[in-house]
């Protein structure tokens, strides 16, 4: 069953005055963004703590567009292990996966204490004929994470693999030290490392004096050779300078 984004688990808040600048509901911030984007500012709910946004083959009725803290999407397999898909930050919208055949591809939860704004797919579509910005951006995020899935999936070594996405993540969350939302179990299933591993290498990375590491508190020392030893990953904006250095 689908998140209930009823009245009591609304939020009254402006997209005007939301801090993330890209989403489904903003588009810059001028008075004309307002008018477009009006239908979603009402519709914000919080997450649940223990709950799930949808359910792995539920009927997709909405969009969902992050506002605040980090979910993430899982699969379970046929031996009972949980398989995780993605995770989703401020400015990710979930469900664009599952436009396609209406029903959704997975499990959707937090991982933190998170917001979301709820967009009725009855109410999107006819907006998003008046908004093509909020098209667009759908296109780009589905872009992104196909990315994403295409480089993640290549035959790289754990240490690639854990630069590559620190860096990510460091990329999508900005700020000084890099304070994880998920645990380091949760990370070594997205990068299908055993959590052991996933251990063992930030334990490397802090001897080699390139992060401090911590249980979810990172701070990245020499962001340089992080970057040599993820370029062939490609998640990198600017990696093919470090992987002609490397």
């Amino acid at each position: 069953m689908a998140f209930d984004a009823t009245p009591q688990n609304r939020i009254s808040n402006e997209c005007l005055v939301c801090p993330v600048n890209q989403c489904l509901g903003r588009s810059g911030g001028g008075c004309s963004t307002r008018t477009g984007f009006e239908t979603l500012a009402s519709r914000r709910a919080v997450m649940p703590g223990s709950g799930a946004l949808y359910h792995v083959g539920d009927s997709l009725r909405s969009l969902y567009s992050v506002r605040a803290g980090c979910l993430k999407a899982y699969t379970v397999d046929a031996e009972g292990n949980e398989r995780i898909r993605g995770f989703y930050l401020p400015g990710d919208a979930i469900g664009l996966d599952a436009i396609g055949e209406g029903r959704c591809m997975s499990t959707v939860v937090a991982v933190a204490p998170s917001q979301v704004c709820v967009a009725p797919l009855d109410e999107l579509k006819p907006l998003m004929l008046r908004q093509p910005l909020l098209a667009t951006r759908m296109i780009e995020q589905t872009s992104r994470e196909l990315a994403l899935a295409l480089s993640l999936s290549g035959d790289f070594t754990a240490d690639q693999r854990l630069a590559a996405f620190l860096l990510y993540m460091r990329q999508r969350l900005g700020g000084g030290a890099l304070r994880l939302p998920m645990s380091q179990r949760d990370i070594g299933n997205y990068l299908r490392l055993a959590t052991e591993t996933v251990c063992r290498t930030l334990k490397s990375f802090g001897r080699k004096n390139w992060i401090a590491p911590g249980e979810r508190l990172i701070r990245i020392i020499d962001e340089y050779a992080l970057q040599r030893l993820a370029a062939p990953v490609g998640l990198l904006h600017d990696h093919t300078d470090w992987a002609q250095a490397a």
